[in-house]
């Protein structure tokens, strides 16, 4: 009786998936886990809309996810109209019903909610949780939360981290990347300091964002890999060959390229994003500049947009020759995949 809500829900969500996000998945590794999810586990994922929810609900159809979120009336309580606190309240019921009663307080001082996930793994169930917090509109996933590490490891539970691209909308497709579980068993939760649980998170963070770049990898596949020798324009792809590779940036203006890597830096230099002019980039050298196919130029981003993205990455570093390099990061930065 008390699925039928739920499942009432994930129905609607269902006709909506038929129009607004067909949904394509990818795993970090096809003969380990996780097409389906056996045992309690906790999901994290990235966080945009309230769509996001939905879309992993909807790729586990047949297992029911207890979301962990934030406590909604309690945030906007004072901020709001006696009308407004109402239908927020009336929401929170409808909240309850489908996502189940495991509230965090925004500011932190009330940790009840783990003993709550407690007593949901004990019985075998998985968490859905957004380490993010409140929707993110950024270019790349932001920073974590430490709450999921802490409740993973009071819970002795498995992480199954997930990478959404938010590409919804029609004749679109939504895509995510499934990484393999997270055993943190090994912690126990008695000797855990918050430096400890800090280091914890940032490394979940950065094996996150590695299924980010690898997501983004594989759907820019799919791209002509065209170059030619023309003037570039702002927001170009430009490359040079170096001795027995090419190394690629992307063209704001004469004066700004942005690159990653040290192609052109001096050789004790980490490879991080950074911003050279194109005589620098190029030495002596004539960049070449990708040309796409005609239906493939809707993809692109508008070139403000490109400059916005691109200098928001500015001193960005963990260089990997085969999941984050050069042209994976000018790829991300111009396309929108």
């Amino acid at each position: 009786m008390k699925y039928i809500p739920y499942y009432f829900a994930l129905c609607q969500g269902l006709l909506f998936k038929l129009f607004f996000f067909k949904t394509k998945v990818y795993y970090e590794d096809e003969h380990k886990q996780n097409k389906r999810i056996v045992g309690s586990a906790i999901i994290i994922t990235n966080h945009r809309t309230f769509m996001d929810a939905i879309v992993i609900c909807l790729k586990y159809f047949f297992r029911r996810l207890n979301f962990v979120i934030a406590d909604f009336t309690e945030y906007y309580k004072e901020k709001k109209t006696f009308l407004a606190r109402a239908l927020l309240t009336v929401a929170k019921f409808f909240v309850i019903l489908f996502a189940g009663n495991l509230f965090i307080d925004r500011l932190g001082y009330n940790l009840g909610f783990i003993e709550k996930c407690k007593r949901v793994t004990a019985k075998g169930k998985v968490l859905l949780m957004f380490p993010e917090g409140d929707y993110k509109h950024l270019y790349e996933p932001g920073k974590f939360y430490p709450g999921y590490v802490i409740t993973a490891i009071k819970t002795d539970t498995k992480i199954i981290p997930i990478v959404n691209d938010f590409n919804y909308g029609i004749f679109k497709r939504v895509h995510l990347m499934i990484g393999n579980s997270i055993d943190l068993s090994a912690y126990d939760s008695t000797d855990l300091t918050k430096a400890n649980i800090e280091e914890i998170n940032n490394e979940i963070h950065k094996i996150f964002m590695n299924l980010f770049y690898k997501l983004k990898r594989k759907k820019a596949e799919r791209f002509s890999k065209k170059y030619e020798f023309i003037s570039p324009k702002p927001g170009d792809v430009i490359r040079i060959f170096v001795g027995t590779h090419y190394h690629y940036g992307v063209y704001l203006d004469s004066d700004e390229v942005i690159q990653f890597g040290h192609a052109v830096n001096t050789a004790n230099e980490s490879a991080t994003v950074n911003l050279v002019s194109l005589s620098e980039f190029c030495g002596s050298k004539i960049p070449e500049v990708r040309v796409l196919k005609r239906f493939e130029k809707r993809f692109l981003r508008k070139s403000s947009d490109v400059e916005k993205y691109a200098k928001s990455c500015l001193g960005q570093g963990g260089y990997s020759i085969t999941e984050n390099n050069c042209l994976d990061f000018a790829n991300r930065i111009t396309l929108k995949i």
